[in-house]
């Protein structure tokens, strides 16, 4: 895992462009603490950067910026899980190691196959490949989207980084680094930023799944999607028999097996829910030796290390705990500045801290990110089928509904609480499904924005709407069922752009490596295709892990519903929109009331976004995007 960065710049726009490329890694040092490589063509006008975490081949033999026989140089973030059998075909074809690294099996591969490699790769990653023989820069970046790709591209001037704010030493970006007012909307609609936008107007990203490649000549782009869920969500179904389940636990073990290897300490992430007991359960039968690590706090609701403790003692495994405190505004403020744009998942503290004890002790740590996305495990998806009947009740009946529910339900801050979950639910009625699904998610409705947002801001948005970005998703899978849809918009939008951002953010904030095993394509693949009483049945839902994990994990695992891992957020949300908005943005008399409906969210939102602004004005004041101490 590391941080890349680079431009091509055969115009010569960069005035200093060592200094400046110098300055582009210094934004990324967090990702990669073990050292930095730096790499210019300056006649053609390429660089390259790269800073290190070492995790497999630790000599400075494998450090990158990386350049192959064919002189070829590749600046790669991510872990190639399937390198050793992809050297063992590479060598049959002549070609010569000189390292153990995942990387220079990379380059051999797009050497041998040149943009097909990809079609080889079983991976996380995002890299960059400049080939002199063509004047071209091939980038890609993986399948799920578990590493990022931030791009910015104008004529013949391209360049690209980790995270946003390493683009901002680059004078071409900071001339016109002024706020996207539709990802803004996105933001305040869903928490998070919706791809391929960013929060900066000139910055965008290259979407999970895709590869692009720019001419340095004729500054030609192109970019392409090389693989595509919606595939498998239209094929034919998979029965859910014996047979699907054992190659299921075949197809979850390959994926764990082949995280584990690493030339450094490696844990596991371990909430006492269960996909990652599941995760430390295989871990622990593939023979791994592992040392565990959970996160508590003392509201109850959201406490769950009792399990967790349970589940390492079943499996035999060391466990360390923190406690975090959610009012620590230090924490909180780090935490957000490490994400670069506006980002409000709950569990954003919680996840910064566990990574941090985590990386005290080991370098790689696994996670069971991915399993609520891919088989069906969230509240959302019972809610769509509960919202299916009550569909059908007569409008008054809704209403009425609704109304008491605002009217007697009074917030009771516990975590998911019922209270919270009923009035949005009901606050559904008369939506189609699709945007029923949408609802569950969304923090700020569209009347609300319109409260938020100036006149002019709700004027120059020209009636935008983040839902149209879930129903063209929903229209890409429309001949399967409505469970396989949801889950392949989750997968679009949940996944890829609040979940796996978190993931990397927070761990690459303290140069830990966290890798996915229920995001394993192959695993991925096959569980899309599987009908759909393998991933919900009634009340039961993951049904395939949990019966593939019954001889495993103890009976109180396997019966725990969907916990999630937020904290409570009531004593640090602020009532009020922030203060700084020179440019008009926002209606400065806006208020929550956090004694008429829970306002976890939404004041977590509005703090959140707080938070970035503070950073962002600091920036274009003084040129630099501060780091809190």
């Amino acid at each position: 895992m590391c941080g890349i960065a680079g431009f091509a710049d055969s115009g010569q726009r960069v005035a200093a462009p060592r200094p400046v490329l110098a300055a582009m890694a210094a934004a990324l040092a967090h990702r990669g603490p073990d050292g930095q490589g730096l790499w210019h063509d300056d006649q053609i006008g390429i660089h390259l950067a790269h800073r290190r975490l070492a995790v497999i081949d630790l000599t400075d033999a494998a450090a990158q910026p990386m350049t192959g026989p064919s002189g070829a140089v590749v600046v790669f973030n991510g872990e190639i899980y399937n390198h050793a059998q992809l050297r063992h075909v590479l060598q049959g074809h002549g070609r010569v190691f000189q390292t153990r690294s995942d990387t220079e099996v990379l380059l051999a591969a797009f050497e041998h196959w040149g943009d097909d490699c990809l079609d080889h790769l079983v991976g996380m990653f995002a890299f960059a490949i400049w080939q002199p023989s063509r004047h071209r820069l091939f980038l890609a970046r993986d399948r799920l989207g578990k590493k990022p790709l931030y791009i910015h591209r104008q004529d013949r001037f391209l360049a690209f980084a980790s995270e946003p704010t390493a683009l901002l030493p680059l004078d071409p970006i900071r001339r016109g680094a002024d706020i996207d007012l539709r990802s803004l909307s996105d933001f305040l609609s869903l928490g998070y930023i919706q791809t391929p936008k960013s929060i900066f107007a000139n910055i965008s990203r290259l979407p999970a799944g895709h590869a692009a490649s720019f001419d340095v000549d004729s500054g030609q782009w192109r970019s392409w999607q090389y693989w595509d869920l919606a595939q498998h969500a239209l094929a034919p179904r998979i029965e859910y028999d014996a047979k699907a389940r054992e190659e299921f636990a075949h197809l979850l073990h390959q994926a764990v097996s082949c995280r584990l290897e690493a030339d450094v300490p490696l844990g596991t992430f371990l909430s006492g829910g269960l996909d990652s007991s599941a995760v430390a359960a295989t871990a622990a039968r593939a023979g791994a030796s592992q040392q565990a690590f959970v996160a508590g706090f003392r509201q109850s609701s959201f406490d769950e290390r009792a399990f967790a403790h349970q589940t390492a003692a079943h499996l035999g495994i060391r466990i360390g705990e923190l406690m975090v405190d959610p009012a620590n505004d230090g924490d909180l403020a780090r935490a957000l500045w490490h994400c670069g744009e506006p980002f409000a998942d709950t569990s954003l503290l919680p996840t910064f801290r566990l990574n941090q004890v985590a990386r005290g002790a080991v370098t790689v740590a696994l996670s069971g990110d991915g399993a609520d996305e891919i088989l069906a495990g969230y509240p959302t998806h019972r809610a769509d089928v509960l919202y299916g009947r009550y569909a059908r009740l007569p409008a008054w009946v809704q209403a009425g509904l609704d109304g008491a529910a605002r009217r007697l339900l009074r917030p009771s801050y516990r975590k998911l609480s019922f209270d919270y979950k009923l009035r949005q639910f009901l606050a559904g009625r008369g939506l189609s499904p699709e945007r029923a699904h949408y609802w569950w998610r969304v923090v700020f409705s569209e009347p609300e924005k319109r409260r938020i947002f100036s006149a002019d801001a709700v004027a120059a948005l020209d009636g935008y709407d983040p839902y149209d970005t879930f129903h063209d998703h929903f229209q890409a899978v429309k001949g399967a069922g409505f469970l396989d849809r949801a889950l392949y918009v989750d997968a679009k939008t949940w996944l890829q752009d609040d979940i796996l951002v978190k993931a990397d953010r927070m761990s690459m904030a303290w140069g830990l490596e966290v890798r996915s095993p229920f995001l394993d394509h192959r695993l991925v693949e096959f569980v899309t295709r599987l009908e759909a009483k393998a991933k919900m049945a009634g009340r039961r839902q993951k049904v395939v892990l949990r019966d593939t994990m019954a001889p495993l994990l103890p009976p109180t695992i396997l019966r725990r519903r969907k916990q999630g891992f937020g904290s409570p957020t009531r004593q640090i949300a602020t009532p009020i929109l922030p203060g700084l908005d020179p440019n008009g943005i926002f209606r400065q008399e806006f208020r929550l009331d956090d004694k008429a409906e829970d306002i976890t969210y939404k004041g977590f939102a509005l703090t959140a976004l707080g938070f970035w602004f503070d950073n962002y004005f600091h920036y274009r004041r003084d040129g630099n995007w501060p780091c809190p101490s």
